[in-house]
């Protein structure tokens, strides 16, 4: 690899030491040499592969010498190849860019071995200072800018009108100096991110209980799965499949205050300083490169476009939702009085324990029992199924090495061709990414290579039973990995896999999600232990149910959203974090925030995301748009699901998202259908009378 440096390092100091007559004759050895050094191998994903820090560390240390090297080809090659050679060369160092980065990512994220998640933290940062130096490069975006596209391909110009979005918010176009500021700035950003997202993940909090009995209320499964040890202690821990059934059914009010509290204080304090830091060094880039804020840059190529068309959007929201918000409340504050009749509000740890009681007496919907038609292994062999029924594929168990013994792995088939590979690691461990989440691992390029992806999920395990909640998490989820196995058909960088733009990319998983309230898609895989399946008329009312807490669950998510939104939309020199986040939650909410409690310490959106939580609400606005053809057509329909696959799963980035919607539903997207839908979720009385 290091021969690769030093030919470019030879090339360079040749090119610059020729007279111009001398350039003149070398033009075509300069094409030769770099069209032959510049790595024509895709190198493949470090995933399953690594077996130790080491191992990674030289791995990474490969990647990174070969991508400086061709990165430097392309800068002195630029004039002088042509022009098609020179995109494929670009595209091949960012496939290979993407593949190294991507499995870094999700090796940090996964990985058992904690040397190993932080050889990977610290590959990926490696890999994103070098892409900085790329999209920070004057002569390969002087090379692509120049280039004449008018008959290229649909692909290649899509390509490139990408990349060249990409240099321009980057800052190519400012003068050296500042754009040797811009990628110091970059390289400290991902750092501070990546110490922001590691201190979440590292930090899982403990209840301790001397008694069973503060246990009253939870499934009988649950309380044996969690024994006294030999003090006498029951320890409780803040992942997903401990903290939301304790939320839900605990009886004890102090027990699920003291939980909520632990949750929300993971990751503090330590997370305060990183988070302001990261605050102001995305500040300081965004004043670098010519924008009021780094709301205003994160937002310039989004289908937003602004700070100021987000806040329009969620105050629009905002306003369809004030009336059903305080129908829940007023259920919730009702119910809690007849256990508390000097209750004067609903208080955050008590909400979604009261949601359940409203839901089991008013609409006899028990989530006890509704669990009980949910096992983990089962409801993951419905979904496979779905995929498979609604868009003509199969799925068949693929036999590799994984990272732990709990991940499964599965190939994707179309009429007998291998379009696709994924893992499931789909159970919580510690140091494992506490969330769910689809994480790409490499996108598919036409005979070059196959989309790869993982599911991170913290589900049970085995024939453990899961929420329904749980379930439509999964199904969510799975919405994100079909989308990128389906768009792994193309050529093009920026084009293949989950391309398009940001606010967009919740839709297509949003609107999966609609499926687990269809009883011919769950009936089959939703059984209890005597193998009967979930009653339809249960999950009747189950829909009837579904859209009480609508107005308090989307009030909740515009406050993060404002939260994410208003962080950066400032200087953010001497805010108060605690402060700004409890007041946006008074605007958006009826709940008082903790005043011990600093959630947003492990937010960890506020890295990934910054400013644009949003792009959930407005997904699912387009989503509830597109949902509609499946609503009038059936959601069983494999041609209406054959057209939306080809329309909008499989077009990757090769399109705009609004011309994606438009082509499936012809017609321009209108976000009428969700402003209907939140308008009219306050009928739940009624509907509970029904």
């Amino acid at each position: 690899m290091y021969m690769k440096l030093f030919s470019a390092l030879l090339l360079a100091a040749f090119l610059t030491a020729c007279d111009s007559a001398e350039q003149a004759v070398s033009g075509d050895l300069a094409q030769d040499v770099a069209v032959q050094e510049l790595s024509s191998e895709i190198r493949p994903s470090l995933m399953a592969a690594v077996t130790s820090a080491q191992q990674l560390e030289e791995a990474c240390e490969n990647g990174l010498t070969t991508l400086r090297a061709d990165i430097n080809l392309l800068e002195t090659a630029g004039g002088q190849v042509d022009s098609d050679e020179y995109l494929e060369s670009l595209n091949r160092v960012l496939v290979n860019y993407d593949n190294t980065t991507f499995s870094s990512e999700a090796l940090a994220a996964v990985h058992p071995d904690v040397a190993i998640r932080d050889a990977a933290d610290a590959c990926r940062q490696a890999m994103t200072e070098v892409y900085s130096d790329l999209t920070l490069s004057r002569p390969i975006y002087d090379a692509v800018s120049g280039m004449d596209m008018a008959a290229a391909d649909a692909g290649a110009q899509r390509f490139v009108e990408k990349l060249l979005l990409i240099f321009r918010l980057a800052g190519v176009d400012r003068d050296e100096t500042t754009r040797l500021k811009v990628k110091a700035l970059n390289d400290e950003i991902v750092a501070i991110g990546q110490e922001f997202t590691r201190n979440i993940s590292d930090d899982v909090r403990y209840l301790e209980l001397d008694s069973v009995d503060l246990l009253a209320g939870l499934p009988e499964d649950y309380i044996a799965a969690h024994p006294p040890d030999e003090n006498g202690i029951i320890r409780i821990s803040t992942q997903y499949p401990d903290l939301f059934p304790l939320l839900t059914y605990a009886e004890n009010h102090t027990v699920r205050h003291d939980m909520l509290l632990l949750y929300n204080n993971r990751a503090y304090p330590q997370n305060m300083e990183v988070l302001e830091n990261l605050l102001a060094r995305r500040y300081e880039l965004a004043q670098l490169l010519g924008f009021r804020n780094y709301a205003e840059l994160i937002t310039a190529d989004k289908m937003a476009g602004s700070p100021e068309r987000v806040e329009s959007f969620l105050a629009e929201l905002k306003g369809y939702t004030s009336e059903a918000q305080d129908r829940d409340y007023d259920m919730l504050l009702t119910r809690l009085r007849k256990d508390q009749p000097d209750a004067e509000r609903v208080e955050p740890w008590q909400s979604v324990y009261l949601r359940e009681k409203v839901r089991t007496e008013q609409f006899e919907v028990d989530s006890k029992i509704v669990r009980q038609y949910f096992n983990y292994n089962a409801t993951r062999d419905g979904i496979l199924a779905l995929a498979q029924d609604l868009f003509g594929v199969q799925i068949k168990p693929w036999a590799t090495e994984t990272w732990h013994e709990d991940v499964e792995a599965y190939e994707l088939w179309d009429n007998g061709e291998l379009i696709g590979r994924f893992y499931l690691d789909m159970h919580p461990r510690d140091g494992k990414y506490g969330h769910a989440a689809a994480f790409q691992i490499q996108d598919g390029y036409t005979g070059i290579q196959l989309p790869l992806a993982t599911l991170v999920c913290n589900f049970p395990r085995g024939d453990e039973l899961m929420q329904h909640n749980q379930v439509v998490t999964f199904l969510h989820e799975f919405g994100h990995l079909i989308h990128h196995l389906f768009a792994g058909d193309h050529d093009w960088n920026k084009v293949s896999g989950i391309s398009t733009e940001w606010d967009f990319v919740e839709a297509p998983s949003q609107m999966l999600q609609e499926w687990v309230w269809d009883y011919d898609t769950i009936a089959p895989f939703a059984r209890n232990t005597e193998g009967e399946s979930l009653p339809r008329d249960l999950l009747d009312r189950m829909i009837a149910a579904r859209d009480f807490g609508l107005g308090m669950g989307t009030r909740r998510q515009l406050s993060l959203a404002a939260l994410s939104l208003g962080l950066y939309n400032r200087d953010p020199e001497g805010l108060d974090i605690k402060e700004f986040s409890d007041n946006i939650a008074r605007d958006f909410t009826r709940f008082e925030p903790m005043p011990d409690a600093h959630f947003f310490a492990a937010f960890g959106h506020l890295d990934q995301y910054s400013a644009i939580y949003y792009t959930y609400q407005w997904s699912l606005a387009i989503a509830t748009d597109m949902f509609t053809r499946f609503e009038e057509e059936g959601l069983r329909n494999v041609e209406t699901a054959g057209e939306y696959r080809d329309s909008i799963l499989g077009q990757g980035g090769a399109k705009p998202a609004a011309e994606q919607v438009s082509d499936f539903l012809g017609r321009e997207i209108s976000f009428k259908p969700y402003a209907d839908r939140l308008s009219g979720a306050g009928s739940v009385e009624e509907k509970a009378g029904e």
